[in-house]
């Protein structure tokens, strides 16, 4: 991802929270075969896309709805809202 297609500062200091969020359960996430991508990251809203085996996966709800959004929220309080897409 190229981090200067207009991305403003404030975007920057979110994602580099968000990633820091994301390395937290990226071993898991991998050793499922999944993973999660950033595909959006402002200062009111993250969208992340689901890939591999968490696409669709039944426990992605547990694993992103609830313990990566409370990383991110934990991190990035003035969030709104963090939204997930899936990609197969």
């Amino acid at each position: 991802m190229n981090l200067n297609l207009g991305i403003s500062i404030m975007d920057k200091t979110i994602l580099a929270a968000v990633r820091e969020q994301i390395a937290k359960i990226d071993p898991i996430v991998k050793a499922h075969q999944g993973g999660v991508e950033i595909i959006k990251a402002t200062e009111d809203e993250v969208v992340l896309a689901l890939k591999g085996h968490c696409a669709g996966c039944p426990m992605a709800p547990i694993t992103y709805g609830k313990i990566l959004n409370r990383y991110i929220q934990e991190a990035c309080p003035n969030l709104k809202n963090i939204k997930y897409v899936e990609m197969k």
